[in-house]
């Protein structure tokens, strides 16, 4: 039996009754209608593959009527005109009106059945496009949805793998904790400033979600080349290290331990009688001095700039011995140890000033190595240039001012701000924030910093939007 609805629309009931019963016979399911009103209320409520229906029916609607009706309530369904005015005319009327094909009376039976097997091969042709159409829709939905998911799923294992690579940064150097964080937050904030300014040398530069993320992985990563920095240049807070400065402090009391043993032997070869405060008094004459040198020692050790006074009372340093084990006399403080101590400022010598420096190249070949997608192509290269400076002062590669990207100039003035108010740094203590911005704005006078990416953090006060955590920070024990 055919799947599909027929209906016979004809006011000659003897005509109308034969035809259903002759479908219905070959295995159709087949109904029939007086009139197209009778017609138009069936299809309004059960779907017909194929209507037939007459042409001229007297007391209402023409056939042509309800084949328009039946385009507005049904438009898959294909209509037959039966008629016995077939002229040239009325068939493209009937065509003209929607109608799949035309039957002129009197017609064999066979007739009417090659015309239906044409239309429902049509029609059933088009439901299964349809079909197929609606599959392929459902299935391209489905692997859209997949497919944003497994980008969800990437984006948060990516942004899984750069927290735990600022976290690898962080467990190398533990007094810069929250360094990255603050940078990525105030970097794209500050973007997020150029964006609301409409003029100045920002004025034309836009950042869309895209490129907001690219700035916020490149300011996270920017000081990951610090993984491959020596710890103990890394986190150097002192010109010596605690054991190379114990070291020293040791050989001057062991030298006053030499002097007072000295002395005490001379004075037995004198024969002088043995005197049990002899020792204390001796050891209290030398320490006034040792504790001398040793405070100089312990000055110069700190990462402040040293002054005409001390360098020049440095010099006694380097003359200073004591008895080795082996019996011959040794420097007290060795060559390696003055020349750390005679740094001018800070606390890192050019060779591991100069490694310092060096994580910026090995950020870049780390960043360089990761497939970076889409919007995010430009990670390494923003990174790279974070300690570049407008007027060619920076490093690694002393570009200026237009050869530095936006985003490392803005980048560049967060990084140092943060690093100013920072209460995390071993040798410094924090700024002030009122200090800093002055310190910042010194900066950009001197062409270092720029000018215009500064005005907008100042006037956004993108600043401000790391304050409580650098509260929190400077409040921990």
């Amino acid at each position: 039996m055919s799947p599909y609805n027929i209906l016979i629309v004809d006011d000659e009931t003897d005509f109308r009754t034969l035809l259903v019963e002759a479908l219905g016979e070959r295995g159709y399911l087949c109904d029939g209608a007086d009139n197209a009103e009778m017609a138009l209320g069936m299809a309004q409520h059960k779907h017909y593959a194929t209507i037939f229906t007459d042409l001229n029916m007297p007391g209402g609607q023409s056939g042509l009527d309800l084949i328009k009706g039946i385009k507005r309530i049904d438009p898959k369904t294909f209509c037959i005109l039966m008629t016995g005015y077939a002229t040239t005319e009325s068939a493209i009327q009937a065509l003209q009106s929607g109608a799949y094909d035309y039957i002129q009376k009197p017609f064999k039976l066979a007739e009417l059945e090659a015309s239906l097997e044409r239309v429902l091969d049509h029609y059933k042709a088009l439901r299964e496009n349809e079909a197929h159409k609606a599959d392929l829709e459902k299935r391209v939905v489905e692997r859209t949805q997949e497919v944003r998911k497994l980008n969800a799923e990437i984006e948060h294992l990516f942004d899984s793998f750069v927290h735990a690579a600022v976290f690898a940064i962080e467990a190398r150097d533990p007094s810069t904790s929250g360094h990255s964080n603050r940078v990525a937050t105030l970097t794209v904030g500050l973007a997020e400033a150029v964006n609301a300014t409409p003029n100045g040398a920002y004025g034309p530069i836009r950042f869309d979600p895209p490129q907001l993320q690219e700035l916020r992985y490149a300011s996270l990563l920017h000081d990951f080349g610090k993984v491959g920095v020596r710890e103990q240049v890394l986190v150097k807070a002192r010109k010596l290290e605690p054991e190379r400065l114990e070291r020293i402090l040791q050989r001057i009391y062991q030298r006053d331990l030499e002097a007072v043993a000295g002395r005490m032997q001379a004075a037995w070869k004198r024969g002088e009688p043995y005197d049990e405060r002899y020792f204390e008094i001796a050891m209290a004459a030398h320490r006034t001095e040792s504790q001398r040198i040793a405070e100089l020692v312990v000055r110069c050790n700190e990462p402040r700039v040293l002054t005409q006074e001390v360098v020049e009372a440095m010099d006694e340093l380097e003359d200073l011995t004591f008895q080795h084990y082996e019996g011959r006399p040794s420097r007290v403080l060795e060559s390696d140890d003055i020349a750390a101590l005679r740094i001018p400022k800070g606390s890192l010598s050019d060779a591991e000033r100069k490694e310092i420096n060096s994580h910026v190249s090995k950020t870049y070949e780390f960043l360089s190595k990761i497939p970076w997608t889409g919007g995010l192509t430009q990670v390494p290269a923003i990174a790279w240039a974070h300690h570049e400076r407008m007027g060619g002062q920076g490093y690694p590669r002393g570009l200026k001012g237009p050869e530095i990207p936006p985003q490392s100039k803005l980048m560049a003035v967060c990084d140092v701000y943060d690093a100013l108010v920072a209460s995390d740094r071993p040798y410094k203590v924090a700024v002030t924030v009122p200090r800093s911005l002055e310190i910042l704005d010194a900066e950009a006078n001197a062409n270092l910093l720029d000018r215009a990416a500064l005005d907008i953090f100042l006037e956004a006060k993108v600043f401000e939007l790391t304050l409580k955590e650098i509260r929190s920070e400077a409040e921990r024990p």
